[in-house]
């Protein structure tokens, strides 16, 4: 017999998932410019309101740092172009964390059962 995935469940699945995101964030083993697109990204599966002010301020970092390679991306870049780039990826970096702090605070509080 299989099983069957309710939308609650799912979506309390999904809630979890950002939980673990944002205490990986805030535990320094994820940097906020990458959980901020993992949580931009879940925004709507999360089953919250489009304005919703947490997600939104992952949605403003996602935005606002789209440039910076991130992630797995850099290992497509040259050596020379990721060293150009060091100093705004730190700068966005500690931008980031600075305003999404409190949002993942936030949804860890509100998310975690």
């Amino acid at each position: 017999m299989s099983e069957h995935i309710t939308n609650e469940s799912y979506v309390a699945s999904v809630r979890m998932g950002v939980v673990d995101t944002a205490r990986l964030m805030l535990g320094g083993q994820l940097n906020f410019l990458e959980g901020a697109r993992v949580l931009s990204s879940l925004r709507h599966e999360a089953a919250v309101r489009d304005d919703d002010p947490d997600f939104m301020t992952f949605v403003v970092i996602d935005s606002e740092t789209d440039d910076p390679p991130i992630g797995t991306v850099r290992q497509h870049w040259s050596k020379e172009a990721l060293e150009k780039l060091e100093s705004e990826c730190k700068d966005a970096e500690v931008w980031a964390k600075k305003i999404g702090t409190e949002a993942c605070e936030s949804l860890i509080r509100r998310f975690h059962v």
